[in-house]
């Protein structure tokens, strides 16, 4: 792989989502990846993150929805977008009184490529993206919730072999994602929700002069949660309950004014047992256009899968499936 490959395949780890319209963000080596959703509950209603609350998928998303898990919690998401596979692994564990800890990574890796020169291969080069992830989130009272994310953040090109011609590199920095979450009624049905998501420092590849910043997001949301003919079930005092959920997002990059990117999605089911999920992002640049998902779990097991149907993007890979798998200990 000659140096102008090599550039053109580490444009596409610095913009993975094809193109960029209307905001002029520098594509940077490692920043818009940070904009990849992660989590296939969030991705089935059609990318919504401010409100999501319960689950660890949260951390992603607006950190305050943390604050409300109530046992410990393992998961795992995986996706394979533009030229590689997504893996996450987060843990989290409540402390009665005090709140919910968690910590994580998020690795996204581009898989190697051939290094050639005239005579032939000549080594192999690895693209990746590395999150690592400490949260702590807690509620205030039962209706206001509060996170903190840290992220250490890396892009890295390694190169084995011969790779004396190759421009192989990597960049080190720190961010923040800060959120919180309030309900609004007596049965809290209204729930609103901000975060400001990837604020940080500017990441750094070769030299400062070529530093370029995180992308950073406010995001602003609420939804709406409403119950379904509940019914008691006959011998005990449980209530047999079905319920929809419609939730809307406002996204756009800290303290620009404008056009915001808009995302909305519903979900409908019974209790935790099974979800069935819709939406649509209308977003300016990225992973737009519709999405579906559905949701299972059994007993501290939970199994959530989405695919997303792209519009208007240069993805290698056209529409994507999320999945995401929780354990509760």
């Amino acid at each position: 792989m000659d140096r102008r490959v090599a550039v053109a395949f580490a444009a596409l780890c610095a913009n993975p989502f094809g193109r960029l319209s209307g905001q002029a963000e520098p594509l940077n080596a490692g920043a818009l990846f940070l904009l990849l959703p992660v989590g296939a509950q969030s991705v089935g209603m059609g990318q919504t993150a401010a409100t999501l609350d319960g689950s660890g998928e949260a951390v992603f998303l607006n950190p305050a929805g943390v604050g409300s898990v109530t046992t410990g919690e393992f998961d795992l998401h995986s996706a394979r977008l533009t030229a590689g596979n997504t893996t996450a692994v987060t843990a989290f564990f409540p402390r009665r009184g005090i709140g919910v800890f968690g910590a994580g990574v998020d690795l996204v890796d581009y898989g190697e490529l051939p290094v050639t020169d005239s005579g032939g291969t000549i080594g192999q080069a690895a693209y990746r993206n590395l999150v690592l992830l400490a949260t702590f989130a807690t509620q205030l009272t039962g209706a206001v919730s509060l996170g903190v994310t840290y992220k250490l953040i890396q892009f890295r090109v390694d190169c084995t072999g011969d790779c004396r011609q190759f421009p192989g590199g990597q960049g080190v920095t720190h961010a923040l994602d800060l959120g919180g979450q309030f309900t609004i009624g007596p049965d809290r049905a209204l729930h609103v929700g901000v975060a400001l998501r990837n604020l940080g420092f500017a990441l750094q590849v070769n030299n400062k002069d070529q530093a370029d910043p995180l992308p950073t997001r406010l995001v602003v949301g609420a939804s709406y949660r409403l119950m379904l003919r509940p019914a008691a079930i006959e011998g005990t005092d449980e209530v047999d309950r079905f319920d929809v959920k419609v939730a809307a997002d406002l996204e756009s990059p800290w303290k620009e004014t404008g056009a915001p990117d808009v995302r909305v999605g519903v979900d409908v089911g019974y209790r935790d047992v099974l979800r069935v999920r819709g939406g649509y992002a209308f977003v300016h640049e990225g992973l737009a256009g519709p999405s579906v998902g559905v949701g299972v779990a059994k007993g501290s097991i939970g199994v959530d899968l989405a695919r997303m149907f792209l519009t208007g993007t240069d993805l290698i890979v056209s529409n994507p499936t999320f999945l995401s798998f929780r354990v509760q200990f």
